[in-house]
């Protein structure tokens, strides 16, 4: 595995009374798109800036290429950043508002007009050089925003909300236009994001954050299949969750008990130390993702953990449907289903009984949140 290109070693930094990042350390690798996600107010943006140079961490250090990046100001930094809102220059045209940067830089002419037009090519933009910002669509002013990055050659591009303000369908455009740009400069990319579907679809690797603490950093796989807590479960895609009760292991296997849910059975390998702990059940959760769950009018066997309730809302999803299961104290739970089950469950009769079901070992057994 190659070195890391940039290294953010226990960086900490404090607004006032908020601390906006708590002790957060990753190593993200050259020629990646790495992905900052969490919710609103998780820190994402902060450590964007601190790496960018636009904030000053109030402890730890940030490192290129081994190099100590921490106080430096932005403009001696190897690193190029795109804005949310794009901050392309209305009053100059595509070419100009590209160049601004190496006239700056006071780079000869020459050089500036080749690298120009090559950073447009990249971002299939050399037919619109002339042309002004408010002649531009959406994407296209985010493509000169990343041609302005691109033609700095910089290490490394950071990318805030970069597909926020674009609608859908635009949207899903430009997310395979970033990745194969990407592909084709080879520059790591470090995105912010509080689309976990933008990040799944993008990111080689993705560290998500809360409240300021890093609490896991995996590929878009691991993170879906394996999330280290209840938090990081809950947090990328869908999942039905249920607090634990009470468990018991013997013999390579573990009984729990958890809400609304009979006694659940797993396969282990060993005790999870979560539960080994002095912390109590209750700081357990099992959870299972809704395509694992099956919807039937008929009970299912012994086999399967087994839930009875209600058919709630059906949302239409183009291939397939999300079915709402209403259970008896208020709550609900989720499950994948096909059309053709959606159009023959009786979802006229809301009151009518209907089961859903799944697998012991399709279940998640994690802990509620790692501190």
């Amino acid at each position: 595995m190659s070195d890391p290109i940039v290294s953010i070693r226990n960086i900490s930094k404090q607004f006032d009374s908020v601390l906006a990042l708590d002790d957060v350390s990753i190593d993200i690798r050259p020629g990646e798109i790495f992905a900052l996600l969490g919710p609103s107010g998780c820190g994402k943006s902060t450590l964007l800036r601190v790496i960018s140079g636009f904030e000053t961490p109030t402890s730890g250090e940030l490192l290129l290429d081994g190099e100590d990046m921490t106080q430096l100001p932005p403009n001696k930094r190897p690193i190029n950043m795109v804005f949310q809102s794009y901050a392309v220059f209305p009053h100059m045209n595509v070419e100009t508002n590209v160049a601004y940067g190496l006239k700056m830089d006071k780079v000869p002419s020459d050089e500036i007009k080749t690298r120009v037009a090559t950073a447009l090519a990249q971002v299939h933009l050399e037919d619109f050089a002339k042309r002004m910002p408010d002649q531009l669509s959406g994407g296209q002013r985010q493509r000169v925003a990343l041609a302005r990055a691109l033609v700095k050659k910089p290490r490394v591009l950071l990318l805030d909300e970069p597909l926020s303000a674009l609608d859908a369908k635009l949207r899903d455009a430009m997310r395979l236009e970033l990745v194969k740009l990407q592909e084709t400069v080879g520059i790591t990319f470090i995105i912010v994001t509080h689309d976990q579907a933008e990040a799944m679809a993008m990111a080689d690797r993705i560290a998500v954050l809360e409240s300021g603490k890093l609490r896991q950093v995996a590929t878009p796989e691991e993170l879906y299949s394996h999330p280290i807590d209840g938090f990081v479960a809950d947090f990328i895609g869908n999942i039905n969750s249920f607090a634990v009760s009470s468990w018991h292991a013997d013999n390579g296997q573990i009984s729990l008990t958890a809400e609304h849910l009979n006694t659940v059975v797993l396969a282990i390998d060993e005790t999870p130390a979560f539960l080994l702990s002095e912390a109590p059940a209750s700081d357990a959760v099992l959870a299972v993702r809704p395509e694992h769950v099956t919807v039937s009018l008929t009970q299912p066997d012994e086999n399967h953990v087994s839930l009875r309730g209600t058919l709630g809302d059906v949302a239409y999803q183009g291939q397939h449907c999300i079915a709402e299961i209403r259970l008896d104290n208020g709550t609900s739970i989720s499950a994948i289903i096909d059309n053709a089950l959606a159009k023959s469950l009786p979802s006229a009769l809301e009151q009518a009984p209907i089961w859903a079901f799944w697998q012991a070992n399709n279940m998640l057994l994690l802990p509620r949140k790692v501190d």
